[in-house]
């Protein structure tokens, strides 16, 4: 994950999962990257958009739970606006949560920009901060975290497909205690995370993560699901537990969606 001069001249995840999820780009090497992704295993065109509906739903569904702090943990590119549609392809977490305070954390430089741009000006006047989860005691700390949340409320945290992007299995487990141990009572830690475990064709999907690992800025690694449980430490789920992506949310029309499509878990932690 380089923040650095080399995240420009390969592959980035935030990047391609733009164009995967919303067929729009601006780097050509993103682009071609991503095309070269969906030409070995179009699900992960799929997987993307489910994802980023999942991340609406979940806004949603943590609104209607009385959620006012949320932390976006990793928020990519701010959705965009159809020119054919007139409005955003999926709403912003300001529009669903109009009254709670809203930073989104980005490690991409690019996308970093591109959010603060999108946001500036809207209600509640979202922060948006440019750092790194592996390093998250010091994340924390950052007065646009530590200064805007009130610890004797409860927050609700929002990791969606971001782990997989942290190919050191001890660093994402450090960053989550660190998460788990900062939340106030009450709290929620909503996350989703690639694996290989609902392909049929595992093959293709090792494919995937050799692309990744050769050619991006950073490394893709999909974890079982025994793994993915192990993250969220000993936090009781709520129902429908961890499942593939696209059941977590029943009665949406996406829930019909094979679980290959989905390739990935999805599960909402709570305070115990």
């Amino acid at each position: 994950m380089d923040v650095g001069g080399e995240s420009f001249l390969r592959p980035d995840a935030a990047r391609v999962y733009r164009w995967l999820s919303t067929g729009r780009g601006d780097f050509a090497i993103d682009d071609a990257f991503a095309q070269r992704l969906a030409n070995v295993d179009d699900t992960v065109r799929t997987a993307a958009v489910i994802n980023r509906l999942h991340h609406t739903l979940t806004a949603q569904f943590l609104a209607g739970r009385g959620f006012t702090q949320i932390l976006d943990l990793g928020c990519g590119y701010a959705d965009d606006w159809s020119r054919a549609l007139q409005r955003r392809t999926t709403p912003l977490l300001s529009n669903v949560l109009p009254q709670a305070t809203i930073v989104h954390v980005e490690i991409d430089a690019i996308a970093a920009g591109h959010a603060q741009s999108t946001m500036a000006g809207l209600h509640g006047n979202p922060g948006v901060l440019h750092a790194d989860i592996r390093l998250m005691p010091e994340l924390l700390a950052h007065p646009m975290i530590a200064d805007r949340f009130d610890p004797s409320r409860p927050i609700a945290a929002l990791l969606h497909d971001v782990l997989p992007w942290i190919g050191n299995d001890q660093e994402a487990a450090n960053a989550l205690t660190a998460l788990r141990a900062w939340l106030p009572p009450g709290s929620a830690l909503s996350l989703t995370h690639a694996t290989n475990d609902l392909s049929p064709t595992p093959h293709t999907r090792d494919q995937l993560t050799a692309l990744w690992d050769e050619e991006a800025s950073c490394a893709f690694r999909p974890r079982t699901r025994d793994a993915i449980a192990a993250l969220l430490g000993n936090w009781p789920l709520l129902a429908p537990g961890l499942v593939p992506t696209a059941r977590w949310h029943p009665g949406h029309p996406h829930t019909r969606a094979p679980d290959a499509h989905s390739g990935a878990y999805a599960a909402i932690a709570v305070t115990p």
